[in-house]
């Protein structure tokens, strides 16, 4: 499965999210950047494994990250409860597309110099 198979497969399960929120990638050329809140999906890391000699039992794993972003100096509450949202919607064993979550998980949030961000990973198979 191609890498952007298994980022369709993640942003179209964000994209069902029942607050829909935009969701923008690292290297986006949108210009300007939506106003917080609004989420950042990049890939983590991608291991392609075949362990037999053959070729012919492949398979990629790896993570994503999905961040949710809000505006600096806000209630730190409301970007906890959207990464739990985020979270929730890739339970373990999800099934999306050819892409299944191993699970998921909320990280500590942090501030930049105008938001704070807090990152939920995807661990996932396909």
């Amino acid at each position: 499965m191609k890498p952007s198979d298994i980022q369709s497969a993640i942003g179209r399960r964000l994209a069902m999210m029942p607050v829909a929120l935009p969701i923008i990638t690292p290297n986006d050329t949108a210009s300007p950047f939506p106003a917080p809140p609004y989420l950042i999906l990049q890939p983590r890391s991608r291991a392609d494994i075949d362990p037999t000699m053959a070729g012919s039992a492949g398979y990629s794993e790896g993570s994503t990250i999905v961040t949710v972003v809000v505006a600096l100096n806000t209630r730190t509450i409301a970007a906890d409860d959207l990464a739990a949202e985020v979270k929730a919607r890739f339970p373990k064993a999800a099934h999306l597309d050819g892409v299944t979550v191993r699970g998921s998980s909320v990280l500590s949030g942090y501030p930049d110099t105008v938001s704070w961000r807090v990152p939920v990973v995807i661990d996932w198979i396909a």
